[in-house]
């Protein structure tokens, strides 16, 4: 089925001229004059994409873009303008544009940007994604697959761009997914945590030196800055920057120089910089601690990576991830988690997001037992002690000990009093035999018919 597609210009003759590229293309083409008349047109049909001009006279570009994404949202806008400016293209992000062109545009670009707007329609919010050669962005989750779609939006301009969320959220492969998606792909792409280094070290790390600059310079040395030179470089928590290093980032993205330690000799450089930071810069701003010129600088447009608290759906798509990932890595196959200890980790919090998820499932897939199963007892005693009870032990009533060891125990053999076979036991603690029988020899249990177990200790 071709795709239907309109065309909203209050100028006839681009108007009629758009329509007949996308007739030539195999798509079928409605026109209006207005934004108004698009709305109209909306209501007594259904299309696939919309194309509209930005300025108009009544409706604009970015007043339509509003009532389509308020009516209809999942509908992709693509806006064309002649009057192109980063504060339009900004705005129009914002509010779910799917890209903005500027005239004269590319005829294959535009045909492009119009199967790929309509293809992202019609994954729907819930279709898995996966992005980047890690696990940080692997999603299946709404609010994932709403951040992946607005990335992939803006990774085609020259925006500056600042990533904020907490800790292991995937800020660093998330900067390397829009280079990658970037006019700039197949260029150098420099990534430094700032909170790294001390200030000195930081500034020559950044900015380069010349011979003799400070003791221990013993040579001439680029900087990242230049390192980067026509590709991208990412800074990481720049939160944390000293007050010099901030008005020297400001320069660079101001002027697009920098000068050596040491020299002042000015040397232009073409980048693009991604930053991200933990803290709030708003509030840091309001204490002082951040210039709001730099702020505006580097917040061409906001990602915010949301916590992995909050994307519970895509957890168990990143177990899977990495239980194939670090099963490679050390040797295993064919180990499987047990429901229990699924239920367990969809349970725990999270605290360090996907890199503590990461951690964890290595050290799974190393203490995992002979038979391939992952128990709970293979599961890190922090989601053991943080995690919500299991329906099974809840149901059972047991009090918690003093002890992990005591409370496992007491399961067992609260387990072996109410169920008649092994089988019956293991099934319901959610392990397998060859586990059940390991924690019998470890607790030292006898188990003989319901209702005579024994601890021999």
């Amino acid at each position: 089925m071709s795709l239907n597609v309109l065309v909203v210009d209050d100028q006839r003759s681009p108007r009629r001229s758009l329509g007949l590229l996308l007739k030539n293309a195999g798509m079928q083409a409605g026109e209006a004059a207005s934004g108004e008349e698009a709305l109209a047109a909306l209501q007594s049909g259904p299309y696939d994409v919309i194309v509209s001009d930005l300025r108009m006279d009544g409706m604009s570009g970015i007043d339509l873009l509003r009532e389509v994404k308020n009516r209809f949202p999942r509908l992709p806008v693509i806006l064309i303008t002649a009057y192109g400016s980063i504060e339009s293209a900004v705005e129009a992000m914002r509010l779910g544009a799917y890209d903005y062109l500027t005239k004269p545009f590319d005829e294959d670009e535009m045909l492009e940007k119009i199967q790929q707007a309509h293809a992202l329609a019609q994954a729907g919010p819930t279709g898995e994604v996966a992005a980047g050669t890690d696990g940080g962005l692997i999603a299946n989750s709404p609010v994932m697959h709403g951040v992946l779609i607005r990335t992939e939006r803006i990774a085609g301009t020259e925006l500056s761009i600042l990533i904020t969320g907490e800790t292991g959220t995937g800020k660093s492969l998330l900067a390397r997914y829009i280079h990658e998606r970037s006019q700039r792909a197949g260029k150098t792409f420099v990534s430094l945590n700032c909170a790294s280094l001390p200030e000195q070290l930081l500034e020559s790390e950044l900015f380069g030196h010349a011979k003799g600059s400070f003791t221990g310079a013993s040579e001439t040395r680029k900087g990242l800055f230049e390192e980067a030179d026509g590709g991208t470089i990412f800074l990481d928590e720049i939160d944390t920057l000293t007050p010099a290093i901030q008005a020297k980032l400001l320069s660079v993205l101001q002027d697009r120089e920098i000068r050596r330690l040491g020299t002042n000799q000015p040397r232009k450089v073409d980048i693009r910089v991604i930053t991200a930071a933990n803290r709030d810069l708003s509030v840091l701003i309001e204490n002082g601690e951040f210039r709001p010129d730099l702020y505006y600088r580097v917040n061409g447009y906001h990602i915010n990576l949301p916590p992995l608290r909050e994307r519970v759906e895509d957890i168990e798509l990143l177990l899977k991830h990495f239980l194939n990932k670090y099963s490679a890595r050390h040797s295993r196959s064919g180990l499987r988690l047990t429901d229990a200890a699924l239920q367990r980790l969809l349970d725990y919090g999270f605290p360090g997001n996907v890199r503590q998820l990461e951690t964890m499932v290595e050290q799974m897939v190393v203490f995992a037992d002979d038979s391939g199963v992952i128990d709970l007892d293979a599961l890190p005693e922090e989601v053991l002690q943080r995690a919500g009870r299991s329906p099974q032990e809840t149901a059972r009533n047991v009090l918690q000990p003093t002890s992990l060891a005591e409370n496992e125990q007491q399961v067992i053999e609260a387990a072996l009093e109410r169920y008649d076979s092994l089988t019956e036991v293991a099934r319901n603690l959610g392990i397998g035999r060859t586990t059940l029988w390991r924690k019998l020899r470890q607790y030292n249990i006898s188990r003989g018919p319901r209702g005579t177990s024994r601890s021999k200790s």
